[in-house]
């Protein structure tokens, strides 16, 4: 059952993202996603709570914020995640959130499975590519306790099927060519102090020389990202090289934090996959499902699953999670 360990996503968020596929969407999610959530918000009641869980730098949570300013609605919106956010780095890259983000009440080193909101204090409960991620049982219980009678609970969620997933499954296979090309055991080498500038420079060519043609056929950005360091690094002298130590291993500390947050999203797949009706721990939790789709982005790509759950109007008794 998927639980990962929050630090290499607060590396993540630290760095402003609002999202956790900067690859498709270059500021908050827009197209067919937005309209998908519009449409979830409408149905809040004036002054209600919205609560989203793994909420990352607030994508949903600033979606809400957004929606609810147009149609002149007020409605309380909370935001919390396991990991620790970064609001400063989202408006330094992406102003026009800012006025949005004093409108939401965020919640860091808050997880899922120990949410400490009263009982049925939430009109809606909002997760986009979250849940999945936590110990789904208690994680059901926590949403089950928290929304009100006839409350909704709404989840969008990677799919083994996913045009997402053929993505991350390609950027694997490109995290092991680095690593067989020689590219980390080179910067660890030179940052512990293991070999010289020459050895490192020398290294960075020969892995340079390799990884160009193949960058040139599949145009990774990955890859560029890599070639770009490699060629400013083979520009610099030694000197210049040894007194950018920190910053080449800021930058392999980011590739690192990387390659996890990519482990976690493909192991959370894999567990998706081996347990096809993993959804109905909310349905066990006392919830009962509304309806389930896919949401097509910009027309033909698959951004995942959609379920929509309600609490009873009046839960029976063996629910009621103390």
């Amino acid at each position: 059952m998927p639980v990962n360990s929050s630090d290499h996503w607060s590396e993540y968020w630290a760095q402003g993202r609002l999202t956790s596929l900067p690859q498709d969407f270059a500021a908050n999610y827009d197209g067919e996603v937005a309209e998908f959530w519009s449409e979830v918000f409408e149905k809040v009641p004036e002054g209600g709570h919205v609560l989203d869980l793994c909420t990352g730098n607030g994508a949903v949570a600033l979606l809400a914020a957004a929606y609810f300013n147009s149609m002149g609605r007020k409605v309380a919106i909370t935001a919390v995640d396991a990991a620790k956010m970064d609001m400063a780095a989202v408006a330094q890259q992406f102003p026009v959130q800012s006025g949005l983000a004093s409108q939401v009440d965020f919640v860091a080193d808050c997880p899922v499975e120990n949410l400490q909101f009263p009982d049925q204090s939430a009109d809606l409960v909002t997760s986009q590519y979250g849940v999945e991620y936590c110990d789904w049982e208690p994680a059901a219980r926590q949403v089950f306790r928290v929304l009100k009678p006839a409350g909704r609970f709404q989840m969008v969620c990677h799919t083994p099927s996913s045009d997402m997933l053929a993505y991350m499954n390609r950027e694997h296979a490109e995290y092991a060519r680095l690593e067989e090309l020689g590219f980390f055991s080179a910067v660890d080498d030179y940052v512990d102090g293991r070999t010289g500038h020459e050895a490192l420079k020398n290294a960075f060519s020969t892995i340079s020389s390799r990884l160009e043609p193949e960058f040139s056929s599949n145009g990774s950005a990955l890859f560029g990202s890599v070639l770009g360091l490699l060629r400013n690094a083979l520009d610099m002298t030694g000197q210049q090289l040894d007194s950018n130590r920190e910053a080449l291993q800021a930058y392999r500390f980011q590739m690192q934090a990387g390659r996890d947050r990519l482990a976690d999203m493909l192991r959370v797949n894999q567990a998706l996959d081996d347990d096809p009706d993993w959804t109905g721990v909310f349905v066990r939790a006392g919830l009962e499902q509304v309806r389930q789709g896919q949401i097509r982005y910009r027309g033909q790509h698959n951004a995942g699953q959609y379920y929509e759950f309600r609490k009873p109007q009046e839960p029976a008794d063996q629910h009621q999670d103390g």
